[in-house]
């Protein structure tokens, strides 16, 4: 009896989790689709940028090693269909967290951290927009501090 019991209550936590997206699964998707422009900005360049680019004091630019950005608005309707369907299921998982979430009608902005400690190592800001969906990646060592110290710079 325990044995049916156990399997039951394993077969129900499965079949509630098997609708949740996370972020590595949609990832994964985009980077395999067709038609999309994908920019991806490594450790180098980037320190090209900022050394050139004068972002030396700005705290949180300092701390980005990488960037991708995947520009899907040549995509089919199909897919940004799916993609916002995707969008709305996405639940907290894989170490990434929810740090923003806002909703308007069909358009909707999610920005996503994956953290260690005081330090986040990753960000991901989706813009789910019918026409023009787009998927922004950070990697680094952005400090919880320098995130602070640029909001008190611009809430003036």
């Amino acid at each position: 009896m325990k044995k049916y019991l156990f399997c039951l209550v394993l077969l129900f936590g499965f079949i509630l989790a098997a609708p949740a997206q996370n972020i590595d699964q949609l990832l994964k998707k985009v980077s395999k689709t067709e038609n999309i422009e994908k920019v991806k900005i490594g450790k180098f360049m980037m320190s090209l940028g900022k050394a050139f680019g004068g972002v030396g004091d700005i705290p949180v630019a300092r701390g980005i090693h990488s960037m991708e950005i995947y520009d899907l608005s040549s995509c089919d309707n199909g897919l940004k269909k799916d993609l916002a369907k995707q969008f709305n299921k996405l639940k907290d998982s894989g170490g990434y967290e929810t740090l923003i979430y806002a909703k308007d009608k069909s358009d909707g902005v999610r920005i996503m951290v994956k953290k260690d400690k005081d330090t986040i190592k990753e960000m991901i800001i989706l813009c789910m927009d019918e026409q023009d969906p787009t998927i922004i990646r950070f990697s680094g060592k952005i400090k919880d501090n320098d995130i602070a110290e640029l909001v008190n710079k611009y809430d003036k």
